[in-house]
Formats: C-alpha cells, structure tokens, sequence
C-alpha cells in the first residue's frame, strides 16, 4: 500500500461510476419508461415522496424497500426488472421485460405502473416511452416497410447505433394514451449489456431533450414579459429627456422596472442554466 492519504471522497466518488449500471436485456424485449417532474421548484421537491411511490409500486409486488437515503433502486416487480432514479428535477422509472407483443407498441403493455398508482404521482408525467427491442430482420430491405407501418413517415427518424450493433426508430409522436414509440432492431451477437446500454440512452436522450425543451417555454413566456415592458421603459426614458415634471414618480417607475427585469433575470436564471446543462 502506498504511504499516502486518500482524499475522503475518493472511494465514494468511484463506486458513483458503479452506482447506476445498464440493465442487462436479451431480445426480444421491451421496455416502459417513465419521467416525472414537478411542474414548478422541481429542484427542492420533497424528495421522501418520490421514494414513498417508489415503496407502494414495491409494496404490491412485495419487493424489497430501497435505502431511506438512496437516489436509485433495481429490483423486480411481477415479470418485470424495474430501475428507478431520483434526479435533481426529476424521477424516472424504466419497466424491462422478456418478450414482444404481436400488435407493436401495444398500450396494455404500460400497465406494469398502475391507474391508480399513477393516480397519485407525486408529479406530472414529462415522458412517457414504450420500446420495442427485436432481432433485426434477416432481409434488412425490409426495415423501411415495417417501420413506415409502425410510425407517422413524416416524421419518422431511424439510425444505425454503437457501430452498427443496432437500428433505432422512432417518429416523436405521442399516441392518444401518451406514449411516444421507439423501435431497437439488434443485430446478432450483440451482447445483452450491449442492448441495455442502448435502451438507456435512449431513454435519456429522450428525457434530456424534454429537459432542455423547457427553456424553450421559458424564453417564451420571458419574451411577451419584456415586450410589454419595452414601450414602458422608452416612454420613461423620454420623459427623463430635460426636465421631468413628477421626478419622484419617474424615479419609482424607473426603480420598478429594475425590480421588475432583476425578478424575471432571477427567475430565469435557473432554467436556462439547467437547459445548457441538459443540451450538453
């Protein structure tokens, strides 16, 4: 052993790279994923009430409880593998399971998560995914095809991923229950952990997009503020040009415009910051 002291975080920061491992998918299978955000102060929810749905969906499976300090869980629940994670803004749930359905995309399939489970999300639902992982044809010319039959074609984007091991597909669309589709089309020999990494990026390509997005919103709801604000600051910048009649109320109207930019800058702040970090 060398004669030298670790840092104290050392060892705690490693296992971080191991804390959070790709499930491990044989194909055929598919995948429901779920993101759930708190429409406003996301950041500091009440993070016991995100472990506390995560302890009712285990409670009706009799699964094991997570960590009263965990920030992720694995576990099984019915014939499902379940991977949850409590991030800053958001929780996500991700349900795997051996096999596809004969219908693509079938809606049934999301009911590993309960109505009345779902019922009392602590959150709303920001992403809704359900994935379908198959062999790749053995007549690839017949990919085209199949996947106009399964998604809208204008919209349709499809890619060969992680040096070609897989296809992927999907149109972006969210169909009427509220699920966006993805197709994975794994070529042989591609190992099982192999195909869960791609999964999970896919889910959190999706997520992080979704994430990004909501500065998007915010630009816009930013944007109708400050054009009602401009004709305001030019019509008092004007009225300062010479001698002001009311200098005591053009100095509280100045004064209240700064207040009024300085809270929308504040408010702000956070949003943007977070979408530079999602787009990364």
């Amino acid at each position: 052993m060398m004669p030298i002291e670790d840092h104290p975080q050392r060892y705690a920061l490693v296992n971080e790279l191991h804390a959070r491992p790709f499930p491990s998918l044989e194909v055929p299978c598919h995948a429901v994923y779920l993101a759930i955000k708190q429409p406003v102060a996301a950041a500091s929810r009440d993070r016991a009430a995100d472990r506390a749905q995560l302890v009712d969906l285990l409670d009706r499976h009799g699964g094991p409880h997570p960590a009263p300090d965990a920030s992720h869980y694995t576990g099984t629940i019915g014939h499902h593998d379940l991977k949850w994670e409590n991030h800053t803004e958001f929780t996500t749930y991700s349900a795997f399971r051996k096999g596809i359905a004969e219908r693509p995309f079938d809606p049934a399939r999301a009911e590993v998560f309960p109505d009345d489970w779902l019922a009392r999300m602590p959150g709303t639902r920001l992403v809704s995914l359900l994935i379908r992982v198959d062999v790749m044809p053995e007549d690839e010319a017949d990919l085209p095809t199949m996947l106009e039959d399964w998604f809208v074609p204008e919209s349709l984007a499809a890619s060969t991923v992680n040096d070609g091991a897989a296809i992927v597909a999907g149109d972006f669309r969210i169909d009427p229950a509220g699920h966006m589709h993805f197709a994975v089309f794994v070529r042989p020999g591609t190992s099982p952990r192999r195909v869960g990494r791609i999964v999970q990026r896919l889910c959190e390509i999706e997520t992080y997009r979704a994430m990004s997005m909501l500065g998007l919103a915010r630009a816009r709801e930013l944007g109708t503020r400050l054009n009602a604000l401009d004709p305001q600051l030019l019509d008092l910048v004007a009225s300062i040009d010479g001698n002001p009649p009311h200098p005591e109320a053009t100095l509280h109207n100045l004064l209240a415009i700064s207040a009024e930019l300085e809270r929308l800058a504040v408010q702000s702040f956070f949003r943007f910051g977070a979408t530079t970090a999602y787009e990364a």
